[in-house]
């Protein structure tokens, strides 16, 4: 039924695809006045970005255990299984991607699965998203009017996603 959103929608390398069946699913169950599902997502997301992927948790049952990890840093397949890919020196069409994504939808499902059941019991708090502190600085320019201080018609940014993984810091050299 998603198998549309595999290798990051339709081989995009987009959203991790995941994430989105996983979104969707939160936006159904959670849909509620308070935009909880939004919260839910953004921490998901935010999960997702800082965590090294695969973990072990599903080496058991995984025909390769114990693979090389490397923080995804964004929610972005292209960007999560290629920094993969060259940390585990393999290419993306060989089986350790395969099970790689596999134990990454594994752990993602575990994580959401968590998460609805806090939310469900009344035990689950919003995280509040702060930039890192390589990106702090970028924010304080570039960042929705909701967050600190910004200049003038330079509010362009609305992800919490790290920046320099894509940017250039134009400050570095100032």
């Amino acid at each position: 039924m998603f198998e549309h959103a595999g290798q990051g929608y339709a081989a995009h390398g987009t959203l991790c695809g995941a994430l989105g069946v996983s979104s969707y699913l939160i936006n159904m169950v959670v849909y509620d006045e308070k935009h909880s599902y939004s919260a839910l997502i953004d921490r998901l997301f935010w999960w997702y970005a800082q965590m090294e992927f695969p973990t072990e948790r599903f080496d058991d049952i995984s025909a390769c255990p114990k693979q090389v990890k490397a923080q995804a840093m964004t929610p972005l397949c292209h960007t999560s299984v290629s920094k993969w890919t060259l940390a585990a020196g393999t290419e993306v069409t060989s089986k350790e991607k395969y099970e790689r994504c596999a134990k990454v939808a594994g752990e993602v499902t575990y994580t959401v699965v968590h998460a609805l059941n806090e939310y469900f019991e009344g035990k689950w708090k919003p995280a509040i998203w702060t930039p890192s502190k390589e990106t702090t600085h970028c924010i304080e320019c570039h960042g929705p009017e909701s967050y600190g201080r910004y200049a003038d018609g330079m509010n362009q940014q609305q992800g919490h996603m790290e920046c320099l993984l894509c940017h250039d810091d134009h400050m570095k050299d100032e």
